[in-house]
């Protein structure tokens, strides 16, 4: 139970943190600091994982979970050490980046949305399994696409923008980032599943 409340307070927050033109400074830092506390209480919840991956034999899905869980941590990890640094309210103490860094936080938080997708879509199998609809599954990517355009994803990702444009509102824009995260999701499970159905 524990697990999942932290792991759905994660994902909204890290949901909200993206609709940054909407929120004021001082907000955006603290549920960054939220994050970076939720993160490790997770990382501690999900210790036997860790425990366990010297143990055993690979598969391909199983090597495939590891890599995207390492890339995952490195990009959330490298999002909050440079969003410390370049801290303008809270951690004002800290603020010893320069646009280097600002640059380095916008590309390391959109590179997460990718990895984050991929974690989610690896980890959550036995999910995705109740759903398993094609159609649902184009929509998904569908409006995973349309949001990508919407919010002009690849120029946040190169760092020529802020972390959002203003789309709406922070509803909407909520939303688009939801469907390219559950886009990345989406695509992941289904490439596992035919490398899986074509090993069998």
């Amino acid at each position: 139970m524990k697990k999942i409340v932290v792991d759905i307070l994660l994902f909204i927050l890290m949901l909200v943190e993206y609709s940054r033109v909407y929120l004021p400074s001082e907000i955006h830092e603290i549920i960054g600091i939220c994050l970076i506390i939720l993160v490790l209480i997770h990382l501690i919840l999900n210790r036997n994982y860790f425990k366990a991956t010297p143990k055993g034999k690979y598969s391909f899905k199983r090597s495939f979970m590891l890599v995207v869980n390492v890339l995952f941590i490195i990009a959330f990890s490298a999002t909050c050490i440079t969003g410390l640094l370049s801290s303008q309210d809270i951690l004002t103490f800290m603020n010893i980046g320069n646009l280097t860094t600002v640059y380095l936080h916008k590309i390391f938080a959109y590179a997460s949305i990718i990895v984050l997708g991929m974690h989610l879509g690896a980890n959550l199998t036995k999910l995705f399994n109740k759903f398993e609809n094609n159609l649902i599954y184009i929509g998904i990517i569908i409006l995973g696409v349309y949001s990508l355009i919407a919010v002009d994803f690849w120029n946040h990702l190169t760092g020529n923008y802020g972390f959002s444009i203003v789309t709406g509102n922070i509803a909407i824009n909520t939303l688009e980032y939801l469907f390219i995260i559950l886009m990345f999701s989406v695509i992941t499970h289904l490439i596992l599943n035919f490398k899986n159905r074509k090993n069998n």
